[in-house]
């Protein structure tokens, strides 16, 4: 038995000075020397906590929809590369509110994007890419700190957990990257704004202190030497201490920290997140990914209900080529288009071509170009899940024979996206998938996660026997677009 467990509960209302002192040992032994020293001064210790509990009970914070492995709350800014939470954007699900969507069409691009070297998490964030002059105009101050402390509570409750786990060690504080390419002399002067960060700023440091383990200011033009000044006198000595200001020459600064595979490319790394839309960091205000208003996911075109004694579901698409004004030519009625679902064979025992293959009929999926070339196009699925523990997805390509338009060689058939674990029950998925431009079919085939797949708990035995409603909708780009009055898709 863990000594842990041998110990004597304690009366948290009505401790006893031993306990007293025992707990702040104990507390202690968890911290840092460098936090320790920081928090000698006990009652500006005692202050601080009072006045951070107060806080937590006026605003709630413990009430917050915050994204975690035993829940299906949606993770509230998109993210890449952990377990405990599938790869995701912030989509307008039923548990999103108008609120974060909102900003997030204000805000440049932002993601929790893997772990460096240490394995802290590194949040990455498109500073200048941001409206900044919308924010303050079109948004409260509460809109903005609900929003931020639902991303701390995440931060903290959920990333950490899995970071501290998997490096074997205590992780509580992350590695921030601020871009600022295309920042402004009028971003950086906005008074408006610049209140509205100092309010930020001084309740992150009251509120969540000592979780950030560094900040790199990358593409930091010269007018922003005098922001920066400005900026200083709202911060602790100790969190400037760990802020680096570096201009255009920042990759192999950041590379020492974070390693290549895990930096995203525009950063100076290898990293492109091909397998969701707007790769690295999705970007509403520059149209990196197509993002879609609420309705887009009410009333889809399809529903299948899955079990988990019937785990699987397929589903068959057929693409058409672009005519030469670049429309899709629609197939005539009768000819197999939609709603062939179930038509493809489950048994995986084909052979199927990798995306990068140079065989007939191969192509790189992970190629996107900036726009949808003549030899090649996008077909974007939309699905999502009334409940369960994640789905695995996988789409193949079936090009037709070109001796015979309606047949489709089993053998010619291209693996462009191999099976992935997402999380639709959280909120609705959107993939973005490259096609030659030639006809073929799409096959969707989605499963239910097996109970080794993710982090999400078990179901029940009675659980597990309630249906789990799968609904979907298929689309070429043009038609997306169109349906929904977007702008072009700007692929980086």
């Amino acid at each position: 038995m863990s000594s842990a467990s041998t110990k004597t509960a304690v009366d948290l209302d009505n401790p006893t000075p031993e306990q007293k002192a025992q707990a702040v040992a104990d507390l202690r032994a968890r911290l840092s020397e460098e936090i320790n020293s920081y928090c000698s001064d006990l009652d500006k210790s005692a202050s601080m906590i009072k006045t951070w509990y107060q806080w937590r009970m006026d605003s709630r914070i413990d009430d917050l929809p915050v994204c975690m492995p035993d829940n299906t709350f949606p993770a509230p800014y998109p993210i890449r590369g952990y377990l405990s939470i599938a790869d995701a954007n912030l989509t307008a699900g039923v548990q999103v509110k108008e609120s974060q969507i909102k900003l997030n069409r204000f805000f440049g691009g932002g993601c929790w994007h893997k772990r460096d070297k240490d394995g802290h998490p590194v949040y990455i964030e498109r500073i200048g890419r941001y409206k900044i002059k919308d924010i303050p105009k079109l948004c409260t101050m509460g809109e903005l700190f609900e929003f931020h402390y639902l991303m701390q509570e995440f931060l903290s409750k959920t990333i950490f957990p899995e970071c501290s786990q998997l490096a074997g060690h205590d992780i509580s504080s992350q590695v921030v990257v601020f871009d600022l390419a295309g920042i402004s002399i009028g971003m950086l002067s906005h008074i408006p704004a610049l209140n509205m960060l100092r309010e930020m700023l001084a309740k992150d440091q009251l509120c969540y202190p000592e979780c950030m383990h560094r900040t790199y200011v990358v593409n930091a033009p010269a007018m922003f030497v005098t922001a920066w000044k400005y900026i200083k006198g709202w911060l602790d000595p100790r969190v400037i201490s760990k802020i680096h200001i570096l201009g255009k020459e920042f990759s192999n600064e950041l590379l020492e920290q974070i390693p290549a595979e895990n930096l995203p490319s525009f950063l100076g790394g290898s990293c492109r997140c091909s397998h969701m839309p707007g790769g690295c960091v999705p970007s509403a205000t520059t149209n990196n990914y197509p993002d879609l208003p609420r309705k887009a996911y009410t009333n889809l075109r399809y529903q299948a209900r899955m079990s988990y004694s019937d785990p699987r579901h397929s589903f068959a698409f057929e693409v058409p080529p672009l005519t030469p004004s670049g429309s899709a030519n629609p197939s005539p009625a009768g000819t197999p288009q939609l709603g062939y679902a179930n038509w493809f064979g489950l048994k995986k025992d084909s052979p199927k071509l990798t995306s990068n293959s140079s065989s007939s009929g191969g192509f790189d999926y992970a190629s996107s170009s900036s726009s949808s070339s003549p030899r090649s196009r996008f077909v974007y699925l939309r699905f999502l899940a009334d409940r369960g523990r994640g789905m695995v997805i996988e789409v193949v390509w079936r090009p037709y024979s070109s001796a015979d338009s309606a047949m489709v060689r089993e053998q010619d058939e291209v693996l462009i996206y191999p099976e992935m674990l997402l999380d639709p029950q959280r909120a609705p998925v959107v993939l973005e998938l490259k096609v030659p431009n030639r006809s073929g079919m799409l096959v969707f085939n989605w499963r239910i996660a097996n109970f080794d797949e993710g982090q999400a708990p078990f179901p029940t035995p009675e659980e597990a026997q309630i249906p789990i409603l799968l609904e979907y909708s298929v689309d070429v780009e043009e038609d997306l677009l169109r349906e929904f009055a977007l702008s072009p898709i700007r692929r980086e």
